[in-house]
């Protein structure tokens, strides 16, 4: 049996990253006691195919120009005009030049900027803890289990494995901020990390009684590497078609003029994701399966200024000097559209658990526009820090004792209840899993492969879950790690399938060659996966009504031709 022990704090915040820290930053100056864990408009409802939410759209844009300001006042060093004014670039599918950047490394700065205002407020860090379980007031307080999770449950704090100190922590809270990241790393070819994006934090909202919504909806960025193997799938960020990069298929044949002739390589990124991988599919992709980025058009010292962190990466791992060479690029699992369900406040139906971040659903619809992510990582993370602590001064009254934890039931010494267990050779199931979706829910889908997909992750989750595969008993972390990895990826992989069977038609990222039209009659709606008992049961939805003021600025006929890169 592990040792347990606890913390305490007004906020609990599990995930580090921008929104996180944006979440940590504003709680922490609303009074609150902030404790973060980590392991280790109208072209944005455009671009979602209108099955965004409208309200947390609208939210997105409105808080845009402030939250710029507010990064250029913490000393944020976007890229400037001559004479001052801030430089603003084109990004996938956006009308007007309106995406701010510091080279190509724009998430690079903001982290750095955020970190330092952390640090002057001396907010906790806890590093190396993996959560497992999220706990209600119904898992402490010796309320009986029920086969449905009711609204309206409080959430009561965490349980997470110290996995240096190789011990069990409850983390006790009054607030919990969920800002854990997506999962787009369920596919074998992916931007994300090798440690991070499995699902985690929707799965731990998910088995805490939270809807999931619009989880079909997986962004793959047109342009990953593709050479070295070893580095496939690593972002060949979108700031080098922004600047002006061009793609070729193996022909030399600029393509893009044959799919979107109307922003060639600046179109949405699910059309050019889909054109690049029509080129492969015909014949024309590269010699290691991929198509040419080319910016060798561009002068060195623009790359270099514009491009730095591409140019080194390049160089780096590839051997190729990018102002000189083309880079072989191919379509990578990127983002995930699909998430947990919140309001406006980014509050789940639980109350005390808000959720930001990539780990959120409905707020990009169908298709990301560009550098939307950065945004409402910062936008709702701000949302979030504020309605949590005003969340958490409400409940000053409830007493959390410190070096106190619950009665946790152990059930056959595998210790489900603390959110914990461990299966043999994790990592082999989750690279399985990884497999499966990249062969039957990538970037084309049709009902058979969608069906034969599905019938391999139950044969995978049915293997997972066998007394004979559960470990009594365990020594590596690691593989306690990669467990719940798997779980997670196994979870979400059903989840995107069965909502990909379910949506008869082609919206945004999620394209059906069986159901190749856009059917707005029948499928101008969200799937969202609901936890019944054991059970994952979809429900369809019809959108909200689009608001007038809106629906007028999306029928102005707007010339783009202008406004596009030389």
């Amino acid at each position: 049996m592990m040792k347990i022990a606890s913390r305490s704090c007004d906020v609990l915040i599990i995930g580090g990253g921008s929104a996180g820290l944006r979440a940590a930053i504003e709680s922490h100056d609303a009074g609150s006691e902030v404790l973060v864990v980590s392991i280790h408009a109208a072209d944005t409802l455009r671009e979602g195919l209108f099955i965004a939410d409208y309200d947390k759209v609208e939210v997105l844009c409105k808080n845009a120009p402030d939250i710029v300001n507010e990064l250029v006042n913490w000393g944020a060093r976007f890229h400037r005009e001559p004479d001052g004014r801030l430089t603003q670039r084109f990004f996938g599918a956006h009308t007007y030049r309106r995406t701010c950047f510091f080279g190509d490394w724009t998430g690079k700065e903001m982290i750095r900027v955020l970190m330092h205002q952390v640090r002057l407020r001396k907010i906790r860090f806890v590093d190396n803890i993996f959560i497992t379980k999220l706990l209600r007031s119904a898992d402490v307080e010796g309320q009986r289990k029920q086969k449905k999770i009711k609204e309206g449950h409080k959430i009561w704090g965490a349980v997470g494995i110290d996995l240096k100190n190789k011990k069990i922590i409850i983390f006790k809270s009054k607030c919990v901020i969920l800002a854990a990241g997506g999962y787009s790393r369920v596919y074998s070819v992916s931007s994300s990390r090798s440690f991070e994006n499995y699902g985690e934090g929707v799965v731990l909202a998910y088995e805490t009684g939270v809807d999931l919504v619009d989880m079909e909806m997986v962004q793959f960025h047109p342009t990953g590497m593709v050479w070295p193997r070893k580095a496939a799938g690593t972002l060949a960020t979108e700031a080098i078609r922004g600047e002006g990069g061009i793609l070729l298929n193996s022909n030399c044949e600029r393509f893009m003029k044959n799919y979107y002739p109307e922003r060639m390589e600046l179109g949405p990124r699910d059309v050019v994701a889909r054109s690049i991988y029509s080129e492969i599919v015909a014949g024309r992709g590269t010699k290691h399966g991929g198509v040419w980025l080319d910016a060798t058009h561009m002068p060195k010292a623009k790359i270099l200024e514009r491009l730095p962190t591409m140019y080194d990466q390049f160089k780096r791992i590839a051997g190729v000097d990018i102002s000189k060479e083309k880079m072989e690029v191919a379509p990578t699992a990127h983002y995930s559209m699909g998430g947990v369900v919140v309001d406006s406040k980014c509050q789940t139906n639980v109350k005390g658990l808000f959720a930001i971040g990539e780990v959120v659903g409905h707020v990009h619809g169908a298709n990301r526009l560009g550098g939307n992510s950065l945004l409402g990582t910062v936008v709702f993370g701000k949302i979030a820090g504020r309605e949590a602590a005003t969340t958490a001064e409400r409940e000053k009254k409830r007493t959390i004792k410190r070096g106190t934890s619950p009665k946790l039931r152990i059930a056959d010494n595998k210790e489900f209840a603390s959110g914990l267990f461990v299966v043999q050779d994790p990592d082999t199931i989750r690279g399985q899993v990884q497999q499966v979706m990249e062969e039957n829910a990538g970037i084309v889908r049709e009902a058979n492969k969608l069906q034969k997909g599905r019938r391999k992750i139950l044969e995978l989750k049915k293997a997972f879950y066998s007394k004979n595969h559960v470990l009594k008993d365990f020594k590596n972390y690691r593989n306690l790690v990669s467990t719940y990895e798997a779980k997670s990826a196994l979870l979400v992989s059903e989840a995107v399938i069965r909502s990909a069977l379910m949506r008869q038609e082609s919206r945004g990222a999620h394209y059906r060659s069986d159901f190749p039209d856009r059917d707005d009659r029948k499928w101008k709606a969200n799937i969202y996966c609901r936890k019944h008992g054991k059970k994952m049961v979809l429900v369809r939805r019809k959108t909200k009504k689009i608001k007038e003021s809106v629906k007028n600025l999306l029928q102005v006929q707007t010339k783009v031709e202008h406004h596009l890169l030389e």
